[in-house]
């Protein structure tokens, strides 16, 4: 048992000030045993203060950092992968007439379906270098086409020139060439003159009442512009909205009312893979998709994978419907030039529609 002398002694030295170290070191040098001293200090009221072992922190700080980077892992492994894009190029004609225009058309595939934008770099490189360049903006879900003209300047010299386009986007870059010849206008005949030289608007119309438009980013609602301000109109029912309402099933919205969860990809594909043999069926599936962009994205590519144009017609955004019908021009059915509305691509058809018919008129060498 521990004296209460000893116990009185401590707890006076320690009111008058005196550290608990040299307290306990002149007890130990005075022949008191490590347990008396401890025990004196305890009854004495004495709190001794806890000191974290540096080890013990390091260690720590190690095991946090360690935890952190995993969170850092698993969040980044639920991110969206990058955007990854295709793109081709259609040229209106492969002959130009010397200080004419040459039209060509970038047709940009998104398979990811994310919004994406970025920049075509467009150039013409001939014999003494770049000779002519223009720069457009884009901005897509699933597919866009960007038609461009560049004029050609008129003291070039007649050959093969090449028409290179780069397009940017999300820190990634891609390059496509594509090569055509510069003719003498002698060579064209006065009919191909004529065409020639009528110009390309390049004016896209752009009719906004309401400035910065009425986009509230909710499909539930149908959005318009009137006199000036914007209404929203609720859509009732609303597929994709997670509720199955009446009025609605799993046929019109499998999205809500599915016994499992369908994503919209899936439906894509889905719709994709039936496209080729049953093309009704493949429309229907995409109009049990939620919003409408993605909607007309889908027939963008029923029509694609089916070569028809019929969900072209069923499509509602005027740029992804043109984008739709642009390709088939390509094909040489120039009857979907009436159905594109946007001037610059509509005039881009129907030149190209002037010039093949031109061209199967002339006599063959």
């Amino acid at each position: 048992m521990v004296q209460d002398s000893l116990v009185q002694y401590v707890k006076n030295l320690l009111q008058q000030g005196y550290d608990y170290a040299a307290i306990r070191t002149a007890l130990l040098n005075a022949g008191y045993s490590y347990n008396d001293v401890e025990v004196a200090f305890r009854f004495a009221g004495y709190q001794p203060k806890r000191i974290i072992p540096t080890k013990f922190l390091i260690v720590s700080f190690l095991i946090l950092l360690v935890l952190a980077g995993g969170v850092l892992i698993v969040l980044k492994s639920f991110q969206a992968p990058p955007a990854v894009l295709s793109f081709s190029l259609n040229l209106f004609s492969t002959e130009v007439g010397v200080g004419q225009e040459v039209v060509v058309n970038a047709d940009i595939q998104n398979p990811g379906g994310r919004s994406v934008s970025g920049l075509i770099d467009f150039s013409v490189d001939g014999p003494s270098g770049k000779i002519a360049s223009v720069t457009e903006s884009f901005k897509m879900t699933y597919r866009a086409s960007v038609p461009v003209s560049l004029k050609l300047p008129a003291n070039i010299p007649s050959g093969s020139y090449v028409l290179k386009a780069v397009i940017s986007y999300a820190g990634r870059s891609e390059s496509q060439f594509v090569s055509f010849d510069v003719v003498e206008k002698a060579r064209l005949e006065r009919p191909m003159d004529a065409l020639a030289e009528k110009p390309v608007e390049r004016a896209k119309e752009a009719q906004l009442a309401c400035p910065g438009g009425c986009d509230d980013l909710n499909f539930c609602t149908v959005d318009s512009c009137v006199n000036g301000v914007c209404v929203y109109s609720p859509v009732v029912p609303c597929c994709g909205n997670g509720v199955c309402e009446s009025g609605e099933s799993v046929s019109s919205c499998v999205l809500d009312c599915g016994e499992r969860f369908v994503s919209t990809d899936e439906i894509r594909e889905n719709a994709r893979a039936l496209a080729s043999s049953n093309l009704p069926k493949a429309m229907e599936a995409c109009d049990t998709m939620a919003q409408r962009v993605l909607i007309d994205g889908c027939l963008n590519v029923v029509s694609e994978s089916a070569d028809s144009k019929e969900p072209c017609a069923r499509i509602i955004s005027d740029d992804i419907r043109d984008s739709c019908y642009i390709p088939f021009s390509y094909k040489n059915d120039f009857s979907v030039c009436s159905e594109i509305t946007n001037s610059y691509m509509k005039n881009s058809c129907l030149s190209l529609a002037e010039i093949n018919s031109l061209k199967a008129s002339l006599p063959q060498s």
